[in-house]
């Protein structure tokens, strides 16, 4: 639902939920470190937030060659694939706590900012209504 027809609410909206979703993911998987052949939650929703808005990812243009170009996606080891070099353990559990507490703290955070926007957005309004 678009509120008064700006975007930004649906996207940010949306981008709560699937921080939240992640969020719950991450506490699943430390509740269950110790649980033998526990496999670990991953809630990857960027992707498809991506593909429902309809936006991909733009390149910066390098249009003077002082300009510094924009690192490759695929520059560092992904969470995954630095979890596939760690050694795996014998009880077949694939959570890794030093993982999941990066990750938990990057989603806070993640989380925080998209509040901060959300709020922004609703004080916006609230001007507009007031006049202001």
């Amino acid at each position: 639902m678009r509120i008064f027809g700006d975007r930004a609410f649906e996207t940010i909206s949306a981008w709560l939920d699937g921080l939240a979703q992640r969020r719950q993911a991450i506490a699943d998987n430390i509740a269950n470190i110790d649980t033998p052949g526990y496999q670990r939650k991953v809630v990857d929703f960027e992707a498809a937030l991506q593909r429902e808005l309809g936006t991909a990812r733009q390149t910066l243009a390098v249009t003077d060659p002082r300009h510094i170009a924009t690192p490759p996606s695929a520059g560092g080891l992904s969470l995954q694939a630095a979890q596939r070099l760690a050694s795996s353990r014998l009880d077949a559990n694939t959570v890794d706590i030093d993982q999941e507490m990066v990750l938990l703290f990057e989603t806070q955070a993640r989380y925080q900012a998209a509040a901060t926007a959300i709020s922004h957005k609703f004080a916006q309004l609230r001007n507009v209504i007031r006049g202001a």
